[in-house]
């Protein structure tokens, strides 16, 4: 019985994903739902009310979804909530492991806690050292907190996961303890990426279309992005650029009204296209471009690199750590923050369709080999195994309906 269950864990997870609001949290929720039943986990996944709209029925076989709407909750109130009702829930749920999907975990849990954090860029040392002394004193305090919270979190959870190298050692750092409860685990594309080769050849209209994507963060810079395609044009190239960060994204952030001003300025507007582009259709807006480039300046992972290589379609990223890590061979580099570089890539990508070909097949085999939902799945399973024996569940309970949180 023992070793039939190390093949087929069948252990009940309760996961918080109530912050599944927007961005990156909801394509991993999404996934994470499609593809726990078919690793051998079941179990309950908290998610906010809006959620419901973007799940079909047959997706969430063997995962109850219940519903928490903290919509009117301050951050220091929902800060308690959490602490304190959520606590309650998760100590009732009759649950093995909970699995806290977005940086913050519970303090003390009632059970055993895994965490992943997915997004707190601030810890990265070049963020620190170019992004934070840019900001407002309000925003670098709130950068602060957070810092602290996520750090309480981790010393409260059993594992702690990350999305990649680059992102778990800037968080832990030289500290051992967390270094012995910490693990990478690679965030993935969607399948269907990989089974929708582009149609367009390069340049097919007579213009090099870049495409960005991303929202709006201090440490986006897609001004380079904007120098580096003028660069082209003065040189006899008929390039253009989409970025899909909108208006709405720069509010939130003391330097974001001049970002929006700069990017919005006259001379731009031939060959710039500032528009959000939701994320199921983030494969039809590959397909209509030739190159996806970032200009980000730190990350802790990049689903749109991934997402672009399983599309073959051709990397240009900044020479960071993170791009090195999550693209290797399969992309072209450039120094950050460095236009005329960018733009020499782009001119040696456009002259070389060897060149071409050999970073979209590079990319392709990339993700096969390190960016699966099946992988990603079984080091959770593992972890989940790992904290204790998985129960006698036969008939685990399908996830047809859902319940509201009271």
């Amino acid at each position: 019985m023992k070793a039939a269950r190390q093949n087929h864990v069948e252990s009940e997870l309760v996961v918080n994903a109530i912050s599944a609001q927007h961005g990156g949290i909801v394509t991993y929720t999404l996934n994470l739902i499609r593809h726990m039943r078919k690793s051998g986990l079941t179990g309950k996944v908290y998610v906010p009310p809006a959620f419901f709209e973007r799940i079909d029925e047959k997706d969430r076989d063997g995962v109850k979804l219940l519903n928490v709407d903290l919509s009117g909750l301050g951050s220091l109130r929902r800060l308690v909530w959490e602490q304190l009702n959520w606590r309650r829930v998760v100590r009732d749920s009759g649950a093995r492991v909970l699995y806290s999907s977005a940086n913050y975990g519970l303090i003390r849990p009632p059970i055993p806690q895994i965490l992943m954090i997915q997004g707190e860029i601030s810890f990265n040392p070049y963020y620190q050292e170019a992004v934070l002394p840019q900001l407002s004193r309000l925003e670098r305090l709130g950068f602060a907190l957070r810092r602290r919270l996520v750090r309480w979190s981790m010393r409260y959870s059993d594992i702690v996961l990350f999305p990649s190298e680059t992102a778990m050692k800037s968080v832990i750092g030289d500290d051992p303890a967390l270094a012995k409860k910490s693990r990478v685990n690679y965030l993935c594309a969607e399948d269907e990426l990989r089974d929708c080769p582009s149609t367009r050849t390069w340049r097919e209209d007579g213009v090099l279309r870049a495409l960005y994507i991303s929202v709006y963060y201090p440490h986006k810079d897609p001004h380079t992005l904007v120098r580096g395609i003028r660069k082209l044009r003065e040189s006899g190239m008929n390039a253009k650029a989409r970025i899909t960060m909108k208006d709405q994204d720069f509010i939130h952030w003391s330097s974001g009204p001049r970002d929006l001003k700069k990017l919005q300025a006259p001379e731009n507007s031939d060959f710039v296209t500032l528009d959000h582009v939701p994320h199921e259709d983030i494969d039809t807006e590959l397909k209509r471009h030739d190159v996806l480039v970032s200009t980000s300046l730190a990350e802790t992972f990049g689903f749109p690199l991934v997402e672009s290589m399983a599309a073959g379609i051709p990397v240009v990223a900044t020479d960071v750590p993170i791009h090195r890590e999550i693209c290797g061979d399969a992309a072209l580099y450039f120094a950050p923050g460095d236009s005329d570089d960018l733009a020499e890539q782009l001119m040696k990508l456009d002259e070389d369709p060897t060149l071409r070909t050999t970073l979209a097949q590079r990319g392709r085999a990339r993700v096969g080999d390190m960016y699966g939902w099946s992988l990603h799945l079984k080091v959770l399973r593992d972890c989940v195994a790992s904290l204790g024996a998985p129960p006698d569940n036969d008939n685990p309970q399908s996830g047809a309906d859902a319940e509201k949180l009271p």
